[in-house]
């Protein structure tokens, strides 16, 4: 079994790396728009969000879900107390 603790770092190390694509990708961006010629930057434009995308589901699936804790029923013993 992984040791837990390399886990952590893992996942800190992909959270990173997706705030710094997403900081790419708004430059990018932004580039786009400005120079809005430059028919060459959509693939990159692409390639950068099929990449978020991707970087997004590996978070998603090795953060940990926290449990929800249940809500209160009501029950009919409740109501009728």
């Amino acid at each position: 079994m992984p040791d837990p603790s390399v886990e952590k770092v893992d996942v800190r190390k992909l959270a990173r790396a997706y705030v710094a694509l997403a900081l790419a990708q708004d430059e990018a961006k932004r580039y786009a728009r400005k120079y809005s010629a430059q028919p060459a930057l959509l693939p990159l434009l692409t390639s950068l969000d099929m990449t978020a995308e991707l970087l997004e589901e590996i978070l998603q699936n090795a953060l940990p879900e926290k449990d929800v804790p249940p809500s209160p029923s009501i029950t009919y013993l409740n109501l009728v107390m």
